[in-house]
């Protein structure tokens, strides 16, 4: 897909910029010590008999899934190729019943998924999420040295946006902060160059692709 331009306003204050992952991650309702014991996690959603589990040998080996009814018996998830074995998860209940189940998966470096409880979705794994816009079911992604933003359940591209950003062993390193405004566009401030310069932007992000 070609990169797309955008009409960019400056920003004059970092006040008005969120940091990435603003949304904390929930506690789940465990049994078991964790850490290098095993664990057995719920994370609920408002739904009653809708959530998350996981099921773990130590905080480095587990299996995570979504349930409907009975926890006893959830879909599991299909790891990634290049993640074979799943940690513990982070979950994220970013709306009442839509959740971000995130896993490490090294320094810079998580993996999502997104589990929409009323109609039963789940996503494929996302990497390197930064922030959600829930009205438009959209994601940011840091993806090598682009920011980009696609749909949570297609995956389809919508925007690219590549600046000459400061060097790093990931463009992470280069966004100091992130977030979706309420009216839509994608606010952000990163680094320029080597040297380090910070700018603040505020650009208009589509719903589909142009």
């Amino acid at each position: 897909m070609l990169a797309v331009s955008f009409p960019v306003v400056a920003l004059a204050a970092l006040a008005l910029l969120g940091a990435p992952g603003t949304v904390a991650p929930v506690p789940g309702d465990c049994a078991g010590p964790g850490g290098a014991q095993p664990s057995h996690c719920l994370y609920r959603s408002a739904l009653p008999s809708a959530g998350i589990v996981s099921d773990c040998r130590n905080d480095r080996d587990c299996r995570v899934g979504y349930y409907y009814g009975d926890p006893q018996t959830p879909a599991w998830l299909t790891p990634p190729p290049d993640l074979p074995t799943l940690p513990k998860p982070e979950v994220f209940w970013r709306a009442a019943t839509f959740a971000e189940i995130r896993f490490g998966c090294g320094r810079a470096c998580a993996v999502s998924y997104f589990f929409e409880a009323k109609r039963r979705r789940l996503s494929e794994p996302r990497r390197s999420v930064l922030d959600v816009d829930m009205l438009r079911l959209l994601f940011a992604a840091a993806e090598d040295r682009a920011l980009v933003v696609r749909q949570i359940f297609s995956g389809r591209e919508v925007a690219r946006i590549e600046r000459p950003w400061a060097p790093g062993a990931g463009l992470g390193d280069a966004i100091q902060a992130l977030r979706f405004d309420p009216d839509g566009r994608l606010s952000f401030t990163w680094l320029k160059g080597a040297e380090r310069v910070p700018v603040s932007e505020r650009v208009s992000v589509p719903s589909v692709s142009p």
